[in-house]
């Protein structure tokens, strides 16, 4: 999934490496992708023409290279993003990158991905219940098993919120902002 991640990180307009690799990261919940795999990746996607690589010049007198996805790259992406797998089904994180570029998506796509993920969370729930019947009454294992229970439920309800904001209006679609729960402040 990091080419994915790189690809659509140049959505938003040309960058640098490292400004690629800081994007990567966050996505990913570390403070930088590593060079080892940006660079590789960075230089496949020009090999493949799905990214142009310029050199701009830098603020010290350097030379920077600069990177751009072409109409090739993000048909490239695109495709990839809406062929969603069992797997990715399974995977949260593919998942919810898939939600984040829904915009990019067409309806029966966005469709497709949804009831994938929600086919996979309801196999999922009647699984825990089987392991809960099972599990000691008022065992930490119990305890476990209804926070997953639990998350499990609070997703099933958000891709309900989800489906509710995809609209269509002249077959342009729009995400209509989704409802939140204000913070709650605990004070001992």
């Amino acid at each position: 999934m990091n080419d994915l991640v790189l690809l659509s990180a140049l959505l938003q307009g040309p960058a640098y490496g490292y400004s690629l690799k800081k994007t990567a990261g966050l996505i990913f919940g570390s403070k930088t992708m590593h060079s080892n795999v940006v660079y590789p990746l960075l230089k496949q996607f020009v090999r493949n023409g799905w990214v142009e690589q310029t050199s701009v010049p830098g603020e010290r007198g350097q030379t920077r290279k600069q990177y751009r996805i072409t109409a090739a790259g993000r048909r490239h992406l695109l495709e990839r993003v809406a062929a969603f797998t069992e797997e990715d089904a399974a995977n949260d994180g593919a998942f919810l990158f898939r939600v984040a570029l829904f915009d990019a998506l067409p309806k029966d796509r966005r469709q497709a991905i949804i009831e994938a993920r929600r086919s996979f969370l309801s196999s999922r729930a009647i699984q825990l219940l089987k392991l809960r019947e099972a599990a000691e009454p008022r065992s930490f294992g119990t305890v476990a098993l209804e926070r997953l229970r639990s998350v499990l439920a609070g997703e099933l309800q958000w891709i309900r919120q989800l489906e509710r904001s995809l609209g269509t209006k002249k077959g342009v679609s729009k995400c209509k902002p989704m409802p939140t729960r204000p913070a709650t402040v605990h004070r001992s």
